[in-house]
C-alpha cells in the first residue's frame, strides 16, 4: 500500500466518508455526522484529513490544533476492510512529522485504548459521568 495524507475541506467530500468515520462515533447516524462536520468546518482550529491508498480513502482523522505543536484527536477511523495494516498509526505519525508536533492527545473508550497504547501513547484511566451514569475513559498522550 502506498499511503498519502490529504486535508479535506469540501463538505461533500467529507460527508462521503461517513461509512468509515461512523465507527468512531457514539450512536452514529448520517444526520448527526452532518451536524458534526458543520461544527468541525466552522472551527478554524479543526482540520480533517483523509488517508488515501491510490485514489481510495482508507482512513479519516479529525484533529484540533489546541496550541502550537499540540493537537487533540477528535476522531480517527479506518475502513473496516483494511484495519490492522498501519493506516491509523501512519496518519498520526504523518501529522506529527508534517506539523512538528510535540504532543498528541486523545480521549477514548476501552475499545480503542489498545490502538493508542500500540502507537506509544501513555494511558491514564479515569471515570467520567454522562447523564448521571459513570463511564471509564482513557486519556492518551504522545509526547516527543
Amino acid at each position: 500500500m502506498d499511503f498519502n495524507l490529504i486535508q479535506l475541506t469540501n463538505k461533500s467530500d467529507i460527508l462521503g466518508t461517513y461509512i468509515i468515520y461512523k465507527y468512531c462515533m457514539y450512536m452514529p447516524n448520517e444526520e448527526k455526522y452532518n451536524k458534526q462536520i458543520d461544527t468541525f468546518l466552522n472551527n478554524n482550529s479543526v482540520k480533517i484529513f483523509a488517508c488515501l491508498d491510490g485514489d481510495k480513502i482508507k482512513g479519516i482523522i479529525v484533529v484540533s490544533f489546541i496550541k502550537q505543536h499540540k493537537i487533540e484527536i477528535m476522531g480517527i477511523a479506518v475502513d473496516v476492510s483494511v484495519r490492522h495494516q498501519g493506516i491509523g498509526s501512519y496518519m498520526i505519525s504523518k501529522l506529527t512529522n508534517d506539523y512538528g508536533l510535540l504532543s498528541v492527545y486523545a480521549e477514548t473508550d476501552g475499545d480503542a485504548v489498545g490502538f493508542y497504547r500500540k502507537c506509544g501513547f501513555s494511558i491514564t484511566k479515569f471515570a467520567k459521568i454522562y447523564n448521571g451514569e459513570t463511564f471509564i475513559r482513557y486519556k492518551c498522550e504522545l509526547t516527543k
